[in-house]
């Protein structure tokens, strides 16, 4: 379990650099945020979930339908794209 939660320590500490790296214009980001809206949603609410409770971690994967890869799949994607990791690391704050 306490992979898991450094795994998302690390997620968000990428996805911080990444929208302080780069900067997108409003247009971009509108339409980035418009299309992934779900998925950073879905992101925040289960890392949120992970670390009130570290000890159900599969069990919260499980319960937002995903898995460890699926999840790690979902951060490396929005870590990917400034913008998501904008809204990303506001949504956890």
């Amino acid at each position: 379990m306490n992979t898991h939660v450094r795994r998302v320590a690390c997620g968000a500490v990428l996805f911080l650099a990444s929208a302080c790296a780069h900067p997108g214009g409003k247009a971009a980001e509108a339409a980035a945020a418009s299309s992934a809206v779900t998925g950073v949603d879905l992101a925040v609410a289960t890392a949120q979930a992970i670390q009130a409770k570290p000890t159900a971690a599969d069990s919260i994967l499980g319960a937002h339908g995903l898995t460890r890869a699926g999840f790690d799949s979902l951060m490396y994607d929005i870590a990917a794209d400034p913008a998501l990791a904008r809204s990303y690391a506001e949504a956890m704050r």
